[in-house]
């Protein structure tokens, strides 16, 4: 199983000057090729990090906001043969897909249809789907619209998306082979509904993971701090901790190791 990052880049101004890169992360295996959060320069950097988004079999967006969703609606063209085949899984929740009365879904109806399947989601539900299964975590964010995930497949892989920590998340992720942490915020920031780096590590303490992979940073997580966070962790815990790389790959299965960097 492999996981490859196409930006690991978070926040407004992070996004807006590409400090870094904000296309989301694949989540490669024998049954899935999956695109999780695919944000700002998703295709751009497919194409840069030598990643062929037709191959493409489903699809999660953890939330509404920009640097999670914006190239959703190509991503989809892509894996759907340029909107030719009714093809592709998308898992979300109700305020992507459907939208409300001052929030519009963030793809258009054309585009949902030529899905081959919806899944709307809620925390703590758990769906089967290309012989893996997925189960949707509680995130302390966006008003409760946002979702993260544990995917049981060749490997256990759990992502936290966007969350600040809260007493419990640990319960979702124990026992993972991988553990992608959105870690925003440096230690002892202000959450504001994101991870700090203090937190990850309690997290990261709690979950015991395999290797736990930080990545989705803010402003403050910028010119080799994330490194360093990285390394803190790994030291207070014992426990290999990644500060990911744009273009980087890993394959869990191979003792964890980084594969590539592009």
């Amino acid at each position: 199983m492999k996981i490859t990052f196409l930006g690991t880049g978070g926040g407004r101004f992070v996004v807006l000057n590409q400090l870094r890169a904000t296309g989301g992360f694949l989540i490669e295996s024998k049954n899935l090729n999956m695109h999780v959060d695919p944000g700002p320069g998703a295709l751009v950097r497919a194409k840069e990090f030598k990643k062929n988004l037709t191959k493409l079999n489903s699809v999660f967006v953890s939330h509404r906001h920009p640097d999670h969703y914006i190239d959703l609606e190509v991503v989809i063209e892509s894996m759907t043969g340029g909107a030719k085949k009714k093809r592709g899984i998308l898992i979300s929740n109700e305020s992507v897909i459907k939208g409300s009365w001052d929030e519009p879904a963030v793809a258009s109806k054309f585009h949902l249809n030529v899905l081959e399947e919806i899944y709307i989601l809620k925390p703590d539900e758990e769906i089967s789907f290309l012989n893996t299964k997925l189960k949707t975590t509680k995130c302390v964010h966006a008003n409760g619209k946002c979702r993260g995930f544990v995917l049981e497949d060749e490997k256990k892989i759990g992502y936290t998306a966007d969350s600040e920590y809260y007493n419990g998340q640990e319960d979702y992720f124990k026992k993972c082979d991988c553990l992608v942490i959105n870690c925003l915020r440096p230690r002892n920031a202000e959450p504001y509904g994101h991870m700090t780096a203090d937190k990850a590590k309690i997290l990261i303490e709690k979950t015991k993971p395999k290797l736990a992979i930080l990545q989705h940073f803010g402003m403050r997580m910028l010119f080799g701090v994330s490194e360093r966070v990285a390394k803190w962790i790994e030291q207070e815990t014992g426990i290999k901790t990644v500060a990911a790389r744009d273009g980087q790959s890993y394959e869990i299965e191979k003792e964890n190791k980084s594969l590539a960097n592009f």
